[in-house]
């Protein structure tokens, strides 16, 4: 069960006020500037938001504190938060206020309240890859006027990137029926990606005692390379050195110049050929942009043929292109500089190796080359790049299996969803004339679609196949009354309520806050709000989820009797916060002799 009891404010005066909830529906009535928005705003704060207060004039110098009590599952909380959104307190309702905490631990107190099973949270974090908390889903907590009506990407929060970019991986995890297969994947791939980490341990060692083995032999003037797996060959060629022994030379060695000379002779090809696959591959999407045009031309030209003669010429040169087009060329060519690629890193390193001929070491300097030789090769290396190539291929395999099935939907539950959503809306039948008009269209429906997060209303149409049958298919049934939009939007947000609460695994607060919705309706319209909200009850319960609502309407004008009422404007305060009172007005000359200035008021 979940309720908030009461908010108490502060002043500097230390002067308090406290609005005082009830379960279920609580509404709030207040003119024009008297701060319904305002206080829906509050109510984020209270739950951490980052909004700083103190930049607001309708605060300032007033409002000093303010405190929340809630109660979850029998247990009641107190949240306080301050003027400076970093000077906040949580504690027990039996409790003293305690040590003031920052924004960031105020956060992770309430999460772990609303986080009721921590491993189900770790799940979803796994799953979306995304740092989930309850902040994150009160993008389902809040209807607010600014997106009022909008019916794709449905959710007033997502208009903000921060919350915009967690839905889809959120969506992804509400509507999938695949997850203990993911987990089993995630699981394995953590293990590869274990084993990935010990590899790549072992190859940086193997790699800097081939390096340290080679830089030394090199100071010996030696021709034989290090690879790890020819120990034996160095041990010769150090014995050989030890015993002054003439270095046998490989016959087919080059001097340095003829290494740079064909160094730079790849480089050059290695050039040229990137050159034409570049030149190439722009005369291809010239190619592929020339076809866009001329199907473009074709439809325009569908029914009017008097104009083909300007086509044809555009045809046969396309068809004289795609003839003169070698795509195999291309690959060659791929293939060509792959393998001059690599004999240009192996040209390098013989340049490398032999600068070392031309340098002058001491006696000191090689007997210090040779210990450290034989030391670097009595350590046990081995090169473990193909098992490095192997396992990251299977990472990237069990990635893509991952993802395949992150983005698969459970198709039943969106059905489900969408006849949730299309049940509520029509609910308000014979009450509101828009959804009257609505519900006679054949087959309508809300259909709810993931991608983009519709809701789309559908309806059925016939049409007649190639062959003069009728036949009746669905179609997108396109409304542009914002009334409509309003009350699909609200449905829309009760729709997923029902989803998270019911399933209680996600850290979702159990209310919705809902600001001035009676905005675009008319006043025979304005009560299929209420007939909404009765019915999405019947489902939810009222001891699952509490309901704030902010209107300049009476309650009635929406067809609602809420569990508490109360206008925000009275005798003793002009609106939400009760100890900001506005500059009352004075004329010029007034003002001007008093040295006053009219401060303008949001309540």
């Amino acid at each position: 069960m979940f309720r908030i009891n009461k908010l108490t404010l502060y002043s500097f005066n230390d002067e308090e006020y406290t609005y005082e909830f009830s379960m279920g529906i609580n509404y709030f009535k207040g003119k024009n500037s008297s701060g319904k928005t305002e206080f829906y705003k509050f109510m984020d704060f209270m739950f951490g938001s980052s909004e700083d207060i103190r930049k607001k004039p309708w605060y300032e110098n007033t409002l000093k504190m303010a405190s929340m009590e809630m109660q979850v599952d029998n247990i009641t909380y107190v949240l306080t938060r301050s003027c400076d959104p970093e000077q906040n307190y949580l504690s027990y309702a039996d409790e003293e206020m305690g040590e003031v905490i920052d924004r960031r631990e105020y956060r992770e107190k309430i999460n772990a309240i609303f986080a009721k099973n921590m491993e189900l949270l770790k799940n979803i974090r796994k799953f979306t890859e995304e740092e989930l908390t309850f902040r994150t889903f009160t993008m389902f907590n809040f209807l607010g006027e600014k997106c009022q009506g909008v019916i794709h990407d449905f959710l007033d929060k997502c208009s903000e990137i921060r919350y915009s970019v967690k839905l889809a991986p959120i969506l992804n995890f509400i509507f999938n029926n695949n997850l203990e297969k993911i987990y089993a994947l995630q699981k394995e791939l953590e293990q590869l990606q274990e084993e990935l980490r010990n590899l790549e341990v072992t190859s940086s060692r193997y790699e800097f005692i081939c390096t340290q083995v080679n830089r030394n032999i090199q100071k010996l003037g030696s021709n034989v390379w290090y690879t790890g797996r020819n120990a034996d060959d160095i041990r010769n060629n150090i014995k050989e050195i030890k015993n002054m022994e003439e270095p046998k030379k490989k016959g087919n060695e080059r001097n340095i110049a003829d290494l740079e000379i064909m160094y730079n002779n790849i480089s050059e090809q290695i050039k040229t050929y990137e050159n034409a696959i570049s030149d190439a591959k722009q005369f291809e999407n010239d190619n592929a942009n020339r076809k866009i045009l001329l199907e473009s031309l074709e439809e325009l030209l569908a029914e009017n043929k008097e104009f083909a003669y300007l086509v044809e010429p555009l045809k046969m040169l396309l068809s004289e292109l795609d003839n003169s087009i070698s795509f195999s060329q291309y690959t060659i060519s791929d293939k060509t500089i792959t393998e001059l690629k690599k004999q240009r890193i192996a040209l390098k390193t013989a340049i490398k190796r032999n600068d070392s001929r031309f340098q002058c070491y001491t006696m000191e300097e090689k007997a210090k080359a040779i210990t450290l030789i034989e030391d670097y090769l009595s350590a046990d290396v081995r090169d473990c790049s193909q098992e490095l190539n192997e396992i990251k291929k299977k990472i990237r395999e069990k990635k893509e299996e991952i993802r395949i099935l992150q983005n698969s939907d459970d198709i039943v539950k969106i059905r489900e969803l969408s006849s949730f959503i299309t049940e509520l809306y029509k609910s308000a039948k014979d009450i509101s004339s828009v959804v009257d008009d609505d519900i006679l269209q054949e087959g309508f429906k809300i259909q709810y679609l993931k991608r983009g997060n519709i809701l789309q209303p559908m309806i059925q149409v016939t049409e007649k196949d190639e062959n003069g049958f009728e036949q009746k298919k669905e179609a997108n049934y396109y409304i542009g009354s914002m009334a409509r939009h309003t009350l699909i939007q609200l449905c829309g947000y009760f729709g997923f309520l029902k989803i998270l609460l019911a399933e209680e695994k996600y850290p979702i607060i159990p209310f919705l806050v809902i600001d001035h919705i009676s905005k675009p309706f008319d006043a025979s319209n304005a009560k299929a709000i209420g007939q909404v909200i009765e019915k999405a009850y019947t489902y939810i319960g009222k001891e699952n989820l509490q309901i704030f609502m902010f209107d300049d309407e009476e309650y009635s004008a929406v067809a609602l009797q809420p569990e508490h009422f109360e206008n925000l404007v009275s005798e003793t305060k002009s609106g939400f916060n009760p100890f900001y009172y506005a500059v009352p007005e004075k004329s010029v000359n007034s003002d001007m002799e008093e040295g006053i200035s009219e401060v303008g008021s949001e309540f």
